[in-house]
């Protein structure tokens, strides 16, 4: 029997992973609705009702697997810190448009979610619950932090190391064995 999944955030990031679900459904899992504590109940947003809020998930916890779906790195922190009091699986859903070249060599942990035109090569890890949005690069021997957000079209070249709770905004470049502190939040390149 499947298991019941949630997408925790009905905006913008949630309307497109329940499309991504709806196309490429997780193996395992069936999609039951959103979660938003701004939204009523029953609100129905892509064919899926809201559930209701953050305490739904925490009533209802028992065979519940879960997907964050907000692109604030902060956000994605506070919601997994008041859902650890339940226990919760947490898929890492990755589009089949995203090309990893060498499988053995890409970590990706769990909670995360890996948009359609990403490319990662080798020797990467990808920490929990982070949010790789459409059409990111990933060169070797990178590292990203957990709850870490790359916005569409971020370019991470060899060697870089992402910290944890990081935002990186679209389009944005960092050069090779660049280091992006905890918490930062970067809208430009880092050529150097």
């Amino acid at each position: 029997m499947p298991k019941k999944l949630v997408i925790i955030g009905a905006g913008g990031v949630g309307r497109e992973i329940a499309a991504v679900l709806k196309k490429h459904p997780l193996p395992g899992y069936d999609l039951a609705g959103f979660i938003d504590d701004g939204l009523s109940e029953d609100t129905i947003i892509k064919g899926y009702p809201v559930l209701g809020g953050i305490q739904w998930v925490l009533d209802n916890a028992t065979d519940l697997a879960v997907i964050i779906a907000f692109g604030n790195p902060q956000l994605r922190k506070k919601i997994v810190g008041k859902l650890q009091v339940v226990s919760l699986e947490y898929p890492t859903l990755i589009h089949p448009g995203v090309s990893i070249h060498d499988v053995e060599c890409v970590v990706i942990g769990q909670g995360c979610y890996i948009a359609d035109g990403c490319i990662l090569t080798t020797d990467i890890i990808v920490s929990d619950y982070c949010f790789l949005n459409t059409s990111c690069s990933l060169q070797h021997d990178s590292k990203v932090g957990t709850y870490s957000v790359l916005m569409p079209g971020v370019r991470i070249t060899g060697g870089a190391t992402i910290g944890s709770s990081v935002y990186i905004a679209p389009n944005c470049f960092i050069a090779t064995n660049g280091v992006i502190d905890d918490d930062a939040i970067l809208n430009e390149s880092i050529l150097t």
